[in-house]
């Protein structure tokens, strides 16, 4: 499954030539495992990464959530992936880790044997510092090598790494620079009140796609869907 078609139900959207989106960004993106959703939209993160869960979980991949803050409530979901019984979600392929620390969430990996690792609010500290640029590319190069790591351990080319994060913009931008994910999902709030992510191979600065959405009360619905592909 795609990444993005994990967190958006896009079968119903279509290019230029009539090809279902989702199709489309399968063929752009076809080793996309590791993606980075960032902005200053942070109240509709959870919503997205938690949708992603259910997504990976309903075709039977196991979930590991890591999140600094346990749930309270369920999240919006996107309306058309809404199981009519939560029983029928696959939620126990989805296990819950609640860690405070970057480093905790790093010894805990190390032991995992899950198929989608999701971090929510990854790099969640000031950025007052000079050296807090620095701090940042060095916990993404470490999460990097650690995704690796699994990879290889688990012998698993299909390992998929999704994590959230709202540091400034100006600091990720290094982060892009250096490729450490294969994709960046960039989420603004539009003046309307809907939101925009616009997302990036990081590998390829030729592509990328972007698609509006709306948060409703219990819901994410998809607006429109586009993709861009720039020859040189």
């Amino acid at each position: 499954m795609n990444i993005i078609g994990a967190i958006f139900p896009l079968g119903n959207f279509s290019n230029e030539n009539n090809q279902s989106f989702v199709t489309h960004l399968q063929s752009l993106l076809p080793f996309a495992r590791t993606c980075l959703i960032r902005g200053d939209a942070d109240q509709c993160f959870r919503s997205l990464l938690f949708q992603a869960s259910l997504s990976y979980a309903a075709i039977g991949k196991r979930v590991s959530f890591y999140t600094p803050v346990p749930f309270q409530t369920i999240p919006s979901l996107v309306h058309t992936l809404i199981p009519k019984s939560l029983s029928e979600a696959n939620l126990h392929l989805i296990q819950f880790h609640y860690l405070s620390t970057l480093s905790d969430i790093h010894k805990h990996l190390i032991h995992s044997s899950c198929d989608i690792i999701i971090i929510d609010g990854y790099l969640e500290f000031p950025l007052s510092k000079e050296d807090d640029t620095f701090k940042i590319i060095s916990a993404c190069a470490l999460l990097k090598d650690t995704y690796e790591y699994l990879s290889e351990k688990l012998h698993r080319k299909d390992l998929v790494l999704l994590c959230s994060c709202t540091c400034a913009e100006v600091s990720m931008a290094n982060v892009e620079q250096r490729a450490l994910f294969d994709l960046a999902m960039d989420i603004e709030m539009l003046e309307d009140g809907d939101y925009r992510a616009q997302v990036h191979l990081l590998t390829n600065t030729n592509i990328s796609s972007a698609i509006n959405f709306r948060i409703g009360r219990n819901e994410i619905v998809p607006l429109s869907a586009t993709t861009e592909q720039q020859n040189k």
